[in-house]
This record gives C-alpha cells, structure tokens and sequence, in this order.
C-alpha cells in the first residue's frame, strides 16, 4: 500500500509516520490533534474512539478550522494561531507546517478541554482526553519545534534527492553535448578541405546520419527547368535501404514536401493524402525535410528519413538538422562565390552607417579608432562631450556589457552605452561601443513615473493605489476589530456631456467634481478616480461614524448646478456603497460587491445611494450558477474550452504576411452558448480554475503550432496568455516543460504573454520567473503596454522579447498626439534594445499607414483578421 504523501513538489512525506506520531502525541499529552494539507484536504485520521471523535466534531466546526488556516500567510513568521469558542473550558489552536521559504503547507489543528472550566453542570464524554490551559500551550510548543525539525530534515532530503536527479541529468547533457561537438567539429573541419561540394557533403551526410540515428540521409537537386527532382548524394545505415536509384527524374510533382517550405514528420503525425501517398511509395516511416536556398530561391533539398522502424522527432533532432543544412548552405555559397576582405567591409559599412544609433570600432592595443559612423559624429559635436567619451572607448576597464545613464555635461545629454568585443573585418579583435540617446526618454520616464500613481486629468490616486489602499485598510481593520467604508460613484448619462458639450467641457467636469468630493471634511486624500466617469471613497475605520454625513455631502454636490463653459449644468450621480470586513474574506471581495452596489443604484432609477445587501444576492445567485457551470466544465477535461486563434502579422518590405497567432480561450458552454473570456476569466481566476484552464489552452495551442511546424510553417510562433494565478504556482516551468516535451514543439516557438499591470506589482519576482522561462528556449511578451504607466527603465530591466501595444493606443493615434507620441517613442526604445514592437486593436487602413512611419514589425487585428477556430485559421493560412 501506498502511504506516501506530497505536500507540494518540493515536499513529500510518509503518511504512516505523521499518524504514528500524532497518535503518540496525543495520549501523552492529553489534546486532539489531526493535520490538514492547504491544498489536499485532511491527512491524518482522528485518534481516539468514536464517541471522542464525534464530541470533537461537534465543539470544533468546520468553519473554525477553515477560519485557522486562512489566519496563515506565506513568507510570514507566525506559526501558532489561538481562537476562542463560545465556551470557555474548550481550547483551539492551529500550527503551521510550513517549506522552503516559509511557504504554508499545511496545519495542525489542536483542540483541548480544560479541566479546570468544565461547569458543573456540563456532562462530558467518559474517558474524554482532559488537560490544563498551561499544559496545553506547553503542548502546542513542543508541536511547532517538532514539526520545524521534522519537515527541516523532509526538505533536505528531498533537496538532496532533486539535486541527485538534476545531477545525472546533468551528466546525461553534457555527453550528449560532448558528443555533438565532436560531430560538429569534425564536420566543420571537413568544411576547410579543399575538396569538391560533393565529395565534401558525401562525408557531412554520413556523420550527420551516424549522429541523428535515421536509415538515410540525402540531398535531391531540382533541375534547371523546375520540372524534374535528381537525388544525387545519398548516406544509408544499410545497403538494401538505398532510394538513390529510384531517385532520379522524379517528377516535382510527385513530390509534396518541394515546396520551399520545411517540413519535420514524425512517424505519429497525422498525415496529408499527398504525405501518407509518398510515404507508402518509398516505406518512409518518418522524414525532416529541409530547403536549401541560393539568391532566395529553393536549389536543394536536405533529407533524413527513417525507413522501417517508427520514430519520433526531438527538438534536439531538428536543432541539429538546421545546423547541418545551414553547413552545406554555407559550403554551397562558398563553393559559388568567394567575398572580399574589401566587400566585407563595404557590406558592414553600410549596414552601421543606417543605424539608428552611434557605433565606434576601436583597436584598444593600438589606441586606434578604426570606424565612427555618422549618428556617434552627430550625438557628440560638442568638443567637450567627444573629449570625455574617448577615455570612455579607450579605458579597458569598463568591461561590463553596458553603462546605464551616462550624462554629458557639455550638451546636456544622456546615453546608454554598450561595449562588446568581436572579430574586425581583418581578423584582429576591438571593441564595439554603441550609444543610444536616451535623453528623451529620460525626460518622458519622469513624466511617467508620475502618472504610476496619479491620474492625469484630475490629479487624484487612480485604481491601481485604490485597490492597494483598499487591502491595507482591509488588514488594519480586521486586526482592530473596526469598520470601514468604500464608495463606488458614477456619474449619470456622462457620455451625453461629452457629445453635447464637447470632451474638453467633459474633462472640466471630471474635475470639478473630484476636487469637490476630495475637498469634503473627512474624505482628503482619500478619493480616488478608477474609471472614466468612476470615482471611489474609503472612509477609513478612524472615519466610519461619519459615513452618512459624508454620503449626505456627496449627495447635496449634485444637488446644485455645475458651471460648465460659462452655463449651468446638472449632472447626477449613483452611488454604491459597502462596509467591511463584516462577512468579507479578503479585500477583492469588496471591489466585486461595490460593482453590484452600484448597478443596484443605476437600476433603481439612478441619482441614489445603495448599500449592498441581502437583496444584492440574486446578482451573487448568478455568479454563483455560473461558477457551478465553470468548475463543470473544468471537470469535464476541459472540453468546453475551444482555443481560437488571432493571427498575429509581420511587415516584410511594407507588406503584412502572418508569422503566427495569439491563442485565445472561449467557452462553449451548452447553458449559456460561446462565451468571451471578459464574461468569465475573472472568476476562474478568483476560483484558481484558470491553472486548469490555462493548461489545457497551452497544450492545444502548442500541439497546432507544432503541427503548422512541422507542414511549412517553422517560423510560426504561437502567442499564450498568462494569468498571475497560473505563473505564482510552483510547478509552472515543470508545467511548461511537460507541454514541450510531449509536443517535441521549438520552445522558441512558443510566447507567453504576460501583462504589464502584472509585471510591475512584483518586478523583481516577474523578472526571476520570466527568465527561468526564457531559459527553456521561449519567449516573453509584454502585453496592454502603457495601461499600467509603468517606468521605462523597466523594459530595459526585464527578460521581454516582444512589447505589445495597448489598442487604445492604436485607437485614438490619428487624433491623439500623446498616443501618437508614445508609439513611436516605444518602438524606438524597443528598435535600440532589440526587442520586436506588436500593436494591438488595428482596424483600418489609417492605423496601419501610420504605424508604418514608426519601427513597429507586429500587428494583429480585426483589420488583418478576427480570431479563429483551428480548422478556419489553418485553411486561410496553413
């Protein structure tokens, strides 16, 4: 039997051993005491007899331990919680188990009858456990220092064993590495020889055959009239396995994979009627198909097959083949043309002189400047500037990869600067510096930075501070035992103000009333704006006997006219209200309230105060009935969950062509028909569904992009969607790994996306976890770029590969100067660091003339396409 238990993937125990333990502790110490996991339910079973057991249940309710373990939080040091019942002589107490980094795992909850406060009147149980209140604490410490010791000891075993495993996987990788490099390297060496391109490729074939395991390897050359194939260098592990002979004159048509494109087939692909066709024909079981091209046009095919026996490509496979294909492309090129020292260099010149951004090439042991181009002469005219920048290029002691921030005095600028050390053109090694001007950006980020917090127009806290003050008056309350308030105001018909008066006369309007109602006695400070036409109140615990004086203040504004561009203007408002803590769990809950509040006072009429209630509950019966549906549908293998997919498009010459798609998740629910992820992403999140969710979206997504890989398409990437839920689990990267694996897709070929407001909350944390994904060979998106007026500097400070722009950016551009400004700033920033530009949201023709005046590469759109069901998206662009 099977008693071993996991706790979490760092932590895994003997089931048997905690109950041995507990029970012994029990009876010696006079007390109940059974263990609870946070996440898989009750571990131990309860020791003593049955009628001990049912006394327990009965005094100790399942709400009080629910309540015990929630009282504990990750990373904190408390590890005892006491509560109190509503009879005296009963004891309660929860202790912690806690892993690495203080983590809660899980609880022992402790109960205990006092001996000594039992009335008179109170018949107990024969043979009940009795103890003392200072026994019982004695008890609960030795409880906590034990269950530090215990699972200390747990988690360096299990510490030891993963190190072991990572060890020899370790060692495994390094001869597998070991032995490439000797492949690659007597392949590279045959490359010097002066032989000819086909005796050269003849000894390539066989190596790289011998290295990848596969029964033939070969190169088939198209004629020059394009009509007919010609096999005309083959390797074969066996004889009998030769195709050379059957390979010559084959007409092009025959064969479906001379297309241009590259195609990885593994022996369980589904396959083509042309595919399964040319299989049957030459007994191929499995095939990676490679072009070589030459003045971009397909002169060559590279062939490894597997005849016979099934097979299963890796990624490790495909790396290799691309690298021997682009060998022979090399040795092909080689053997055709012969480049200059002199070309080299005009080539390069070229090239540096249309950058955007200062380049020098310095000989630091001849103190010789070998090339400047004309964007370095331009940023440093100013003599005093190019004085101190030389002691720059030339000081060998600034060997990190970059300076950040440098200022020069002499024009007032400031540069980041890069320094890299490579091959000249002649062979001798310098050092490349590059200058990128950052002053603009400097100037911008200030700006910025100010707007994290602030909102623009009114100058009031925005949401993301609402919601941060909100959590804290939350925790202050609860501890004191007090209330607090939060209001929820929306003007009424606003948009009526906009169209009729004009935006500009709307904005005054915006903020007369946030300065009035932050004005109000009791209230400074403490009024924020978290929508369009949306303000928010706390009134904290200090303020709370005042709530109805406020509200009645609040009310009486609207009472009297606003002057609007020199004419009196009513505007009323609707006003949803909730106190807390009362029944709240946690401080989101209050947000969620508030929302209902609120449409409560709308669709009573509006120009009213609600106060959230029990009436509210048919709104909370909806969500509820909903979230049912939800965890339904989780349960039922995710099926419900269909993944479209938004092509996502490329500008090459100007022109958009579709380098992949982003995956988006609907809901096919048989109750309330095809649902959109603004509809119910929230409450999986809040449910946790979304890590189920999440990773059935990753694996189908990944499974089509493979699929668009392997038949034509290797440059297609696929773009998922992260939530915060799903990358604070542990086991995300194992997760991630798993789909890799069980794909056997390019990890470059996958981008996660994650959002801006998510990456600025925790940066440190979000930079550890995006490059621990980086590492597996993926990529990052930052998603909705400049909702969250996060710094800039955090771009540079974060493993991204591609930023995507906010559509409301995109939306407002043609009459937006700010919009239009910030665009383009972005993607010269992004230009300079190397990093790929999407905007988001494009529609018309207008937004995408004007996108191509900046150095955007990415769109995506209902312009270009709205998102797709798999067969849809792989019939227009497969």
């Amino acid at each position: 039997m099977d008693t071993s238990y996991r706790l979490n993937n760092e932590l895994e125990f003997n089931t048997d051993d905690m109950q041995s333990l507990q029970d012994a502790f029990c009876k010696a110490n006079d007390m109940y005491v059974i263990c609870v996991g946070k996440s898989h339910g009750q571990i131990t079973s309860f020791s003593g007899s049955q009628a001990e057991e049912e006394f327990c249940d009965l005094k100790f309710s399942s709400e009080m331990k629910r309540e015990i373990m929630d009282s504990f939080i990750d990373g904190t040091a408390d590890n005892i919680v006491e509560r109190f019942g509503t009879e005296e002589y009963l004891m309660y107490r929860g202790v912690a188990i806690r892993g690495a980094a203080g983590a809660f795992l899980g609880v022992w909850l402790c109960f205990g009858v006092d001996k000594n406060r039992i009335p008179e009147d109170k018949t107990i149980p024969e043979n009940l456990k009795l103890t003392t209140l200072d026994a019982f604490d004695k008890s609960i410490l030795l409880i906590e220092t034990l269950t530090k010791y215990y699972f200390a000891e747990k988690i360096k075993t299990q510490t030891l064993k993963q190190q072991l495993l990572e060890e020899k996987d370790t060692e495994h990788e390094i001869k597998y590495k070991l032995k490439k490099n000797e492949i690659m390297t007597d392949i590279l060496r045959l490359m010097e020889s002066e032989n000819s391109f086909s005796k050269i490729s003849e000894d390539i074939l066989r190596e790289a055959g011998n290295y990848i395991g596969c029964t033939n390897t070969a190169l088939l050359q198209i004629s020059e009239n394009d009509i007919d194939v010609d096999m005309i260098l083959e390797w074969t592990s066996k004889d009998e396995e030769a195709l050379i002979s059957k390979f010559q004159q084959i007409p092009l048509m025959d064969l479906p994979f001379m297309n241009g494109k590259p195609y990885t087939i593994s022996s369980d692909a589904t396959l083509p009627e042309a595919f399964e066709i040319f299989f049957i024909k030459y007994g191929i079981k499995a095939a990676i198909f490679l072009p070589i091209t030459v003045n971009d046009s397909t002169a060559m095919y590279l062939c490894f097959m597997n005849r016979g026996a099934e097979r299963k490509w890796s990624v490790d496979d495909l790396r290799f083949a691309n690298d021997i294909k682009r060998i022979l492309h090399t040795l092909l090129v080689k053997k055709i043309t012969t480049n200059s020292l002199a070309s080299s260099y005009n080539a390069l010149e070229v090239i540096l002189q249309n950058a955007g951004y200062g380049i020098v090439v310095a000989d630091l042991a001849q103190k010789q400047t070998l090339y400047t181009n004309d964007t370095f002469n331009h940023m440093f005219e100013n003599e005093i500037d190019r004085l101190a920048i030389q002691e720059i290029i030339f000081d060998e002691k600034y060997t990190l990869p970059e300076l950040s921030g440098y200022s020069a005095n002499g024009s007032g600028k400031w540069f980041d600067i890069s320094f890299n050390s490579i091959k000249w053109v002649d062979g001798r090694n310098v050092r490349m510096i590059t200058f990128y001007d950052i002053t603009d950006l400097r100037l911008y980020q200030k700006k910025v930075e100010k707007q994290a917090q602030e909102d623009i127009l009114t100058g009031l806290y925005n949401r993301q501070t609402c919601e941060k003050d909100i959590s804290l008056e939350f925790v202050v309350a609860k501890k004191l035992n007090r209330e607090f308030a939060v209001l929820m105001i929306d003007l009424d018909d606003f948009a009526s103000v906009n169209e009729g008066l004009g935006y500009s006369v709307g904005d005054d309007l915006l903020e007369y009333v946030a300065h009035s109602i932050n004005d109000i006695s009791y209230i400074k400070g403490k009024c924020y704006r978290v929508g369009g036409d949306e303000f928010a109140i706390i009134v904290d615990h200090d303020n709370i006997a005042n709530l109805e004086l406020i509200i009645k203040r609040i009310m009486n504004l609207f009472n009297n006219p606003w002057i609007l561009n020199g004419q009196e203007y009513y505007c009323t408002m609707s006003m949803g209200c909730v106190k807390a803590p009362a029944d709240i769990n946690d401080a989101t809950e209050i947000l969620t309230r508030l929302n209902i509040a609120l449409h409560g006072a709308k669709n009573k009429g509006k120009n009213r105060c609600e106060y959230y209630n029990e009436q509210s509950q048919e709104v909370m019966t909806a969500k509820v009935k909903m979230e049912q549906a939800l965890r339904k549908a989780v349960e039922d293998d995710c099926k419900e969950y269909e993944v479209y997919f938004q092509p996502i498009m490329e500008f090459i010459n100007g022109v958009p062509n579709c380098c992949g798609a982003e995956a988006l998740v609907r809901w096919n629910s048989p109750e309330y028909g095809l649902v959109v992820p603004d509809r119910f992403i929230g409450q999986a999140e809040q449910l946790r569904l979304i890590l189920a969710i999440g990773e059935h979206v990753m694996r189908e997504a990944a499974k089509a992009c493979k699929y668009w890989n392997d038949f034509g398409h290797p440059e297609y990437k696929v773009n998922i969607n992260f939530s915060v839920v799903q990358l604070t689990q542990s086991d995300i990267l194992d997760k991630i790994k798993s789909v890799i694996e069980e794909t056997s897709i390019d990890p470059n070929n996958l981008t996660f996306e994650v959002t801006e407001s998510m990456a600025i909350n925790d940066m440190e944390w979000m930079t550890r976890i995006l490059s621990a994904i980086r590492d597996l060979g993926c990529r990052v998106a930052l998603d909705d770029f400049g909702t969250g007026y996060s710094s800039l500097n955090h771009i540079r400070s974060m493993p991204i590969d591609t930023i995507k722009i906010d559509k409301a950016f995109v939306s407002d551009m043609d009459s937006d100067n700010f919009s239009e400004a910030f665009i383009k700033t972005i993607s010269e920033l992004a230009d300079s660091l190397d990093v790929d530009v999407c905007v988001e949201g494009v529609e018309i023709d207008k937004q995408v003339d004007m996108i191509g005046k900046f150095s955007v590469n990415l769109a995506q759109g209902y312009y270009f396409d709205k998102p797709l069901t798999r067969e849809e998206f792989e019939k227009k662009y497969l």
